[in-house]
Order: structure tokens, then C-alpha cells, then sequence
């Protein structure tokens, strides 16, 4: 029976072909460069007009994901999965990842090679722009346990906390914690103590329900310690053996904001569709971009519900929702700017030929970005967002100031 994992994984296949250099060969792969390597000179009139009107220190990037392996309980761990032909899906997603990070193909000491290279695409910066790196939880079920066979990866609290310490000019931390665990009340309140300066999810990757009342004691901690959630919204890659996918659903965010959280949706939920809870006797689902707009136009919640940008330029979102995330200028206030690192690496799901068909990309802007994403995809991220525009809208400088929706520092 062909069901829609193994359609995936069928379809995933021409992914491995990195590993006997057939991407390479065709262009969809990372060259991994470096800034001064020949060719890879920005244009100063981009760099000059993306940087207009923008207080280098005040720009945050909200969304920078941050990998690795080590033996110890405070190191980043990878589902060993991810790494085996026998799972050809998983395989292909981490072979493109890795690219993407340019970690190289030994295994050994990958965790330091992972973030070298993160701290040498963040010092192409001007000095004050920072990055938000996020922890993971593992897969937990309803006992709170940790199930590692359903765990993609993780990265402790501690690893991530130590990094912005050791770089505080440059780095901040978001903290991860799993609401089912029996001590998650406890381990949210030490991660505010220790500085972090929101919390993360990813429901599906987690086995999280965020509409499950179990929840809402975590939420009305989250409120009263001023932390907010970044979630992933919408549809997520299969990596996950009977994993939910409507746990992304961005409606199921409501109990969240109903216990007065402020609540940060990844992506802006712009991929995939969902029943909509508001009307259980339709049939048919919504996607869900639609249910995140709606959450974002209801009054109720109005300063509490953001919108992530990050990932909202890669391929596959839903049509028409780039332009109304441009032109909508009554939501631009509590949109935030994030890269979603490494995702923009990952040459083969980044067409800015679609962005120009689109309409919200000038084909001169194109030709000036193309090579950037070559040797600093956070950077490409960040002068492509600026260079966006529908019929005259672009997204202001408080987009890019996201540092203001976090916990206090």
C-alpha cells in the first residue's frame, strides 16, 4: 500500500544523490563559500538599502536552529535514523540540512564545525545584530517520558544558554521545554532564571497538542514569567512514525492566548490545511495560512499573537500569502523576522525566479542576491526580506526589530 510516508520517501530519493555528487553537479547544493572567497562581493547599493533605517542594534534574528552531536547529557543528540540509508526520507532531509550547514561529511566533531560556521556567517553582520538560538525538547508522550525512537533531535537548554554566554554580543537563547514532563512547571521557571529569553516548539516533532487542557498551567506560567512561545505553524515534514500533524493546526494555539500568552507562530503557519475548529461540520479543510489570519485579525488577542517570517520565502507556501503577509500594514507591528537557519542554505527549495513570477521580487534584485546564499544564507535571508514588495508595501524596520517581543533581558 503506498501510503503518503512512503509517497515521500519515493520522492525523496533523488535527494541522497548529494552523497555521489549528482546535486552538485546539477547546482542544488550549498558550494559552502566563504565571504571572501572570488565572486562573492555583496553589492554595496543592496547592502546600503537594506540597511537604511535599520538600528543594527536593535535587529534580532528570532529563529536560528543550531545542531550537533556529543556524548554528553548537555550535548545535541540526532536520531540515529536520520543518518541511515535503510530510512531513505530521513536520510535525504539530513544529508540537505548538513549541506546547508556546510558541516562537511566526517562525522567526527560536528557539533564545533556546525558552529564555526554559525559564528562566521553572524560576524558578516554589522556589530549589534544578534541571534536567537533555539533548543529542542525531545518527542514525549502522555506520561512525559522521553521517546527517543520518535525523537528527530534535540539540543539541551544548557548547550544552547552556554553559547550566548560565551558570545552575548551576538547570540541570545530560547529555551525548550516539553509541557507533559512532570517537571516542566519547574524547568521553566529555572530557564528564566537562567536568562532565556522565550521558549520553543515544535508541536509535531514533540508530540505536543497545544490545545490539550493539560497545557494551560504552562501557558499561565509562560504569561506570568513574560516568556513567549515560538510554535511551528502548519504542515511539518514527515520524519515522524505516527507523528500528528494537526498539531500544527495554528487554531490550536487558542488556549495559549486564551491564558493571556504571547504566543509566536513559525512561518506563519503557510504551508498545509487543517480542519477548521470553528466550524466542525465543514467537511473540507482550510488552509492553514487562512486560520493563522485568523487568529491575527481577532481583537481579543491583538499584541499577544505574532507572525514569524522565517521560512515564509522558501518554496511551497500557499499562493497569495507572501503578498498578504507585504501588504496587510495593519499586522505589520507584531510580525518578527527570523531566518529559520540553516533552511535558507538549502539551495534546492529556494527559487527566486518564483518570487519574481510572484510579483514581490524585482528581477535586478534577483541577479544582485543569487550568489549570497552561496557563502551566507542568514545573510541572503535577511537582504532578500528587505528587498521584498507588493504593490508599493514593504515590511518596516520593526519587523526586523524583533528583540522587543522577547522576555526582558
Amino acid at each position: 500500500m503506498l501510503t503518503r510516508r512512503r509517497a515521500l520517501a519515493a520522492l525523496a530519493l533523488p535527494a541522497t544523490l548529494p552523497l555521489a555528487g549528482c546535486w552538485e553537479s546539477l547546482g542544488l547544493l550549498n558550494p559552502c563559500a566563504n565571504a571572501d572567497d572570488p565572486g562573492h562581493r555583496v553589492d554595496p547599493r543592496l547592502a546600503a538599502r537594506a540597511w537604511a533605517g535599520l538600528d543594527p542594534g536593535k535587529v534580532l534574528d528570532l529563529h536560528v536552529h543550531v545542531a550537533g552531536e556529543g556524548p554528553g547529557a548537555d550535548d545535541p543528540w540526532v536520531n540515529p535514523a536520520m543518518k541511515s540509508p535503510a530510512n531513505p526520507f530521513s536520510w535525504a532531509h539530513f544529508a540537505l540540512v548538513a549541506n546547508a550547514a556546510c558541516t562537511g561529511a566526517d562525522p567526527a566533531d560536528w557539533s564545533r564545525r556546525y558552529l564555526r560556521r554559525l559564528e562566521a556567517l553572524a560576524a558578516e553582520f554589522p556589530a549589534g545584530v544578534r541571534f536567537l538560538l533555539l533548543a529542542l525538547d525531545g518527542f514525549r508522550g502522555e506520561d512525559g517520558r522521553l521517546d527517543r525512537t520518535r525523537t528527530v533531535f534535540t539540543v539541551p537548554d544548557a548547550y544552547v544558554a552556554r553559547i550566548a554566554r560565551e558570545s552575548p554580543e551576538r547570540f541570545l537563547w530560547c529555551a525548550s521545554v516539553h509541557p507533559y514532563r512532570e517537571d516542566a512547571l519547574d524547568r521553566l521557571r529555572a530557564a528564566a532564571a537562567a536568562g532565556a529569553r522565550a521558549v520553543k516548539w515544535i508541536p509535531y516533532f514533540m508530540g505536543i497538542d497545544p490545545a490539550s487542557p493539560r497545557c494551560r498551567p504552562f501557558y499561565r506560567e509562560l504569561a506570568r514569567l513574560r516568556l513567549p512561545l515560538v510554535t511551528h505553524g502548519g504542515w511539518q515534514h514527515e520524519l515522524v512514525d505516527g507523528g500528528v500533524q494537526d498539531h500544527g493546526n495554528p487554531l490550536r494555539l487558542r488556549a495559549a492566548l486564551e491564558e493571556g500568552a504571547r504566543v509566536i507562530v513559525s512561518h506563519c503557519g503557510m504551508q498545509g490545511d487543517f480542519a477548521d475548529l470553528d466550524n466542525p461540520r465543514l467537511r473540507r479543510p482550510k488552509p492553514s495560512f487562512e486560520l493563522f489570519a485568523r487568529l491575527m485579525d481577532a481583537p481579543e488577542y491583538r499584541g499577544r499573537i505574532h507572525g514569524d517570517l522565517s521560512a515564509v520565502v522558501l518554496g511551497g507556501r500557499q499562493p497569495g500569502a507572501l503578498a498578504t503577509l507585504l501588504s496587510r500594514h495593519e499586522w505589520h507591528p507584531y510580525l518578527v523576522n527570523g531566518s529559520d537557519y540553516p533552511g535558507p542554505g538549502v539551495v534546492a527549495v529556494m527559487g527566486l525566479k518564483g518570487l519574481v513570477d510572484e510579483g514581490v521580487l524585482p528581477k535586478a534584485d534577483a541577479e544582485l542576491l543569487g550568489h549570497i546564499q552561496h557563502h551566507n544564507p542568514m545573510l541572503f535571508d535577511f537582504y532578500l526580506k528587505r528587498s521584498l514588495a507588493w504593490k508599493g508595501e514593504r515590511w518596516p524596520a520593526s519587523v526586523y526589530e524583533s528583540a522587543r517581543v522577547l522576555a526582558p533581558g
